[in-house]
């Protein structure tokens, strides 16, 4: 049988909620440049259960981001990103932790290592819990 090519379109909210985070936490985010900044969802392929992570995320790096308008890449599934506004704050919340803006194109890894905010903050497999606070609503106490 054959494969059903992904279609991919841009997450606009994704960038809205980005720029939200960025405000409400300057201390945390503020030199990551949102404009920088893509993601994109697969609109006709759920995730498959192979996959753990929630999302990839690739950076572009010197020479290679000369030809890019971008220099952060998002990719998720449509079932990933259609959940509530908590998750998708979490998710947002993630990407811009794996950002470094002294080095710009690198994006640090989804491990434990480099999300231990993220687990030490929502608790393990954060992505599809249902009881996260609202990132730009709630007070939240961080612990970095």
């Amino acid at each position: 049988m054959a494969q059903i090519k992904a279609q991919w379109i841009e997450v606009e909210d994704f960038i809205e909620l980005a720029n939200k985070l960025v405000e409400k936490y300057p201390e945390k985010f503020g030199e990551v440049d949102i404009n920088q900044l893509v993601a994109y969802v697969c609109v006709n392929k759920d995730k498959p259960e192979s996959k753990c992570r929630p999302y990839d995320m690739t950076g572009s790096k010197e020479p290679e981001s000369f030809t890019n308008s971008k220099t952060y890449f998002v990719k998720m599934f449509n079932d990933i990103w259609d959940k509530t506004r908590q998750q998708k704050l979490a998710i947002v919340f993630s990407v811009l932790c794996r950002i470094e803006p002294s080095n710009p194109g690198k994006v640090k890894p989804f491990d434990y290592a480099d999300q231990d905010e993220m687990v030490t903050n929502f608790g393990a497999h954060w992505h599809n819990r249902g009881d996260l606070p609202d990132l730009l609503n709630d007070n939240v106490n961080f612990r970095f």
